[in-house]
């Protein structure tokens, strides 16, 4: 059976935990060792300077060290001799001579001078003790490792309950996004997990709750989408239903104006599906465009003369104001996406412009870009519905009347060719009473 992450994570925790505590207690004792040793070592050469002081006041000299040891003081015997004749330290008068002793020196020993009255009067070198001997030594040692045993198991324990509390308060919050996750791909998009902290853990369930948003906005985009599509298709196919009834029954003759209206439904049906086919292409990113160094202005100026007889049946005056450039600077785009993009816009322009308007475009060159408005006159927009003039399928009118609105497909398309050439497009009041559309493009020295 594989094993939890909790399992793991308090494995890897108390293990971690072992190691430290097991290293711990081994430098710990050998850190007391060794400090007891130098202790040792070093109360015992204070010891020994203090006897030899004594003797030396007592005497005035150190000739008595060549007499017989046996007729030393007692004290003085135990501290200088390891056996009855065998010395243990090395004894040197105040120019280094040997006084007593020969146990050899080396070049890292320590000479501890013995001084009286000031003056130093000789030299003592007692060799260090490699470890520890005797009985009441040993004895110590034993009972602080045991003190030392004690509180490693204290704290082992202790690590095993700390480790328990890490491991869940860790898998907690990754077990709370498993769960979201899980009721996520169910397609519950409504699912949000709490935030806890503001580490790792809390960022990973922060964007979770932003994914989680997102696919719900989607979701709720997504129904909405077919809802607006079914309403589309249903609008046209129900017109061109009840038209060709009529004439089959005999309602409706199958003259030149029958066949006119059932034409432009289905006119109006293929835009449709054309416009959705192509948004479909740019979402999966199959949409292509063959893109060269080319003039916008010129092909702006080739739509306007398409719609010139359009806008003055209507009794809308189009002007232009174009900087003027013998050698205009170009863009990188598509020709024939850029013309359908002015297209869109000047049939936006005429569809929702009242007769007897005005509309207007202005170009002008700056900063690496070409920027171009298109201002018309009322009826306007609300200011709220700007940014969603640009939503797939939105219109301003509620009604979805047929005969001014169109499909909600043009700015959205319009939106998608601007991305397509790094460039911007928004909406905002125009100085006219009704609706601009700025857009910018970069020219061809920017991105280079």
């Amino acid at each position: 059976m594989k094993k939890r992450m909790l399992q793991r994570l308090f494995i890897a925790i108390l293990t971690a935990a072992v190691l430290a505590v097991i290293c711990m207690f081994f430098v710990m004792r050998w850190s007391f060792s060794r400090g007891l040793l130098d202790y040792v070592n070093n109360t015992e050469q204070e010891r020994i300077s203090k006897a030899l002081v004594q003797a030396y006041e007592e005497r005035g000299n150190w000739d008595f060290l060549e007499d017989d040891p046996a007729l030393w003081p007692e004290s003085l015997k135990q501290i200088m001799l390891i056996s009855k004749e065998e010395p243990r330290l090395l004894l040197l008068d105040d120019k280094l001579e040997p006084l007593y002793g020969n146990i050899g020196t080396k070049k890292n020993d320590k000479l501890s001078p013995i001084k009286n009255n000031g003056r130093i009067v000789s030299y003592l070198l007692v060799p260090p003790q490699k470890k520890l001997s005797t009985p009441y030594q040993l004895s110590f040692i034993k009972q602080q490792e045991l003190a030392m045993l004690i509180i490693v198991a204290t704290i082992l324990l202790l690590s095993i309950f700390i480790s328990v509390i890490v491991a869940r308060r860790l898998v907690r919050p990754i077990n709370t996004l498993t769960k979201g996750i899980h009721q996520l791909s169910t397609g519950d998009y409504t699912v949000r997990v709490p935030v806890t902290s503001t580490d790792e853990l809390g960022r990973l369930a922060g964007d979770f709750n932003a994914l989680a948003l997102a696919l719900e906005h989607n979701e709720e985009s997504r129904q909405q989408w077919v809802a607006d599509i079914s309403h589309e298709l249903r609008t046209p196919l129900t017109i061109l239903r009840g038209e060709i009834e009529a004439i089959q029954d005999g309602i409706r003759p199958a003259d030149a104006k029958a066949l006119d209206s059932l034409h432009s439904e289905i006119m109006r049906l293929g835009r449709l599906v054309d416009d959705l086919y192509q948004l479909s292409l740019f979402d999966v990113g199959a949409l292509t465009y063959r893109k060269d160094g080319i003039d916008p202005i010129s092909i702006l100026r080739q739509v306007m003369l398409l719609f010139q007889d359009e806008f003055k049946r209507k009794n809308i005056v189009m002007t232009a104001f174009f900087p003027e450039s013998l050698n205009p600077p170009l863009i990188f785009g598509d020709a024939e996406r850029l013309e359908q993009l002015f297209t869109n816009l000047f049939e936006n322009s005429l569809k929702y412009t009242d007769s007897g308007g005005e509309m207007q475009i202005h170009c002008r060159y700056g900063e690496g870009r070409l920027y171009i408005a298109i201002q018309d006159s009322p009826p306007g927009v609300p200011l709220p519905e700007h940014e969603k003039l640009f939503d797939r399928l939105y219109r301003v009118e509620a009604s979805r009347n047929r005969g001014t609105g169109g499909m909600g497909l043009g700015l959205t398309i319009c939106q998608n060719i601007i991305k397509a050439h790094e460039g911007t497009i928004a909406a905002c009041p125009s100085p006219l009473g009704g609706l601009q559309i700025n857009i910018s493009l970069p020219l061809i020295e920017e991105l280079q």
